[in-house]
C-alpha cells in the first residue's frame, strides 16, 4: 500500500531546507526530487534485519544484488541484461561525474532543459559543453538533429525535467548518429520505472557503447541510502569505468545493495504508486488553470510548468510563487538558460496538498 508521511518538521531536504533555499519555513515544498510517500514494506523490513545484525563491519556485495537486476530488467523493460555487464556504484551522479571525466575529451553533449547535474559534471570536470537544446513542437519536446560533434553524451530517459518518455523511433534516431560519431552515450534511467501510457525503453538495446545509469532511489523512496549501478556492455567502457572506481575507491554500500534486492521484489508496490500519481496528474490537468501551459508528463512524478503567459522575469516568478503563493518548486532556469519563465513541479505527495497547490496557484496565476 502506498502511504502518505507527513515530513514536515522533520530534517529531510524538502521539507526541512524551505528556510534555508527559500527563506521561509511557512510554504509547501514541491520541489527536491523525492516522495511524501513511504518507502515499501519490504525494503523497511530489509532494513530492519540488517540493524538487526548488531555489529557492521566489511561486508561483501552478494550474487543476490546482481539477480535482482537483471530479473527486474527481464520483468519491467523486457530486456536482456548479463550478470558481467552491472557495475555497482556509489552514486549516479558519481557515474555522470566518471563519466565526463573519461570521456569527454571531445565535448559533452547536452539537451537542455536538463537535469541540472549534467551541467555540473561538465563544470567541474573541466570539458567542454556541446549543447543541443531541445525543441518544443506543439508543445512536445523533440531532440533536433544532426547531433552536434562530441565524444561523449550525457543522455537523460525518461527526461528529467520535461517527462518525456522517448519512443523507439527516437532512441533509434539517437543511435544512429551516435554510432555515426563513435559517441559514448551515458544514459541517466533512474525514472525509467515511473512511466504512464508509454513504453520506457532502456538505451542498451540500441547502441552497444552505452553506459546505462540508474537506481532504486527515485521509484521506492530512498535517496537518503544513495548507491545505483551501471550497466555497461561494451567490454572496453567497462573496464575503464570500474578502472577509474577502483583508482579511487570507489564503492556501493552493501547495505545500499539489500535496499535494491528487496526494493526489486514490490512490483505491485510500483504499479499502485503509478495509480497514485495518475491520479495526481488528472486532477493537476483538470483543475489547473489554463494560463499556466504544461503537458502532461510521459514519465517521472515531474511536471514543468510554462508561466511564459505572465511576462515575468525568472526572479519576480519566484518571488510570486514563495511569498503569495507560499510554494516552493524548482526554478526553470536550474535546468538551463531553456527553462526561463518554466517550474519544475513535484507531485509526488498526497493528493490533499497537490490540490492545496493548484488552488493557491491558481489564486495567484488565474485571475
Amino acid at each position: 500500500m502506498v502511504e502518505f508521511v507527513d515530513r514536515r518538521g522533520s530534517d529531510n531536504e524538502k521539507w526541512g531546507g524551505l528556510q534555508k533555499y527559500f527563506g521561509r519555513d511557512d510554504i509547501l515544498a514541491f520541489w527536491v526530487a523525492d516522495m511524501d510517500f513511504a518507502t515499501p514494506l519490504g525494503v523497511q523490513e530489509a532494513l530492519k534485519k540488517e540493524l538487526s545484525k548488531r555489529a557492521f563491519g566489511y561486508e561483501e556485495i552478494g550474487e543476490e544484488f546482481y539477480e535482482a537486476i537483471v530479473d527486474w530488467y527481464k520483468k519491467r523493460h523486457d530486456t536482456v541484461v548479463e550478470k558481467e555487464w552491472i557495475v555497482p556504484i556509489p552514486s549516479v551522479v558519481s557515474a555522470l561525474n566518471i563519466s565526463a571525466k573519461l570521456w569527454g575529451s571531445d565535448g559533452v553533449l547536452i539537451q537542455p532543459p536538463v537535469y541540472e547535474k549534467f551541467n555540473k559534471a561538465i563544470k567541474l570536470n573541466g570539458v567542454k559543453k556541446v549543447s543541443n537544446p531541445l525543441v518544443k513542437v506543439d508543445g512536445i519536446y523533440k531532440i533536433e538533429y544532426p547531433l552536434p560533434k562530441a565524444s561523449v553524451a550525457l543522455f537523460c530517459s525518461p527526461q528529467n525535467p520535461t517527462g518525456r518518455v522517448w519512443d523507439k523511433e527516437e532512441l533509434e534516431a539517437f543511435a544512429k548518429e551516435a554510432r555515426e560519431q563513435d559517441m559514448v552515450v551515458v544514459s541517466d534511467e533512474i525514472h525509467s520505472d515511473i512511466v504512464y501510457s508509454k513504453t520506457h525503453y532502456p538505451f542498451i538495446n540500441f547502441y552497444d557503447k552505452t553506459v546505462l545509469l540508474s537506481a532504486v532511489n527515485k521509484t521506492f523512496n530512498v535517496a537518503k541510502f544513495g548507491g545505483g549501478y551501471a550497466i555497461i556492455p561494451n567490454e572496453e567502457l567497462r573496464a575503464e569505468f570500474k578502472g577509474f572506481l577502483e583508482s579511487l575507491h570507489l564503492n556501493l554500500s552493501p547495505t545500499s545493495a539489500k535496499i535494491l534486492e528487496a526494493a526489486y521484489r514490490e512490483e505491485a508496490w510500483v504499479d499502485e504508486l503509478i495509480e497514485v500519481l495518475e491520479q495526481n496528474i488528472e486532477y493537476i490537468d483538470k483543475h489547473l488553470t489554463p494560463k499556466i501551459r504544461r503537458t502532461r508528463p510521459e514519465g517521472t512524478y515531474l511536471m514543468w510548468l510554462d508561466f511564459s503567459e505572465f511576462g515575468l522575469s525568472d526572479k519576480e516568478l519566484r518571488a510570486k510563487m514563495v511569498n503569495e503563493a507560499k510554494l516552493a518548486l524548482n526554478s526553470g532556469t536550474n535546468y538551463g538558460r531553456e527553462g526561463h519563465q518554466y517550474m519544475r513541479f513535484n507531485f509526488a505527495t498526497s493528493l490533499e496538498l497537490v490540490k492545496e497547490a493548484v488552488e493557491r496557484m491558481n489564486r495567484v496565476f488565474g485571475a
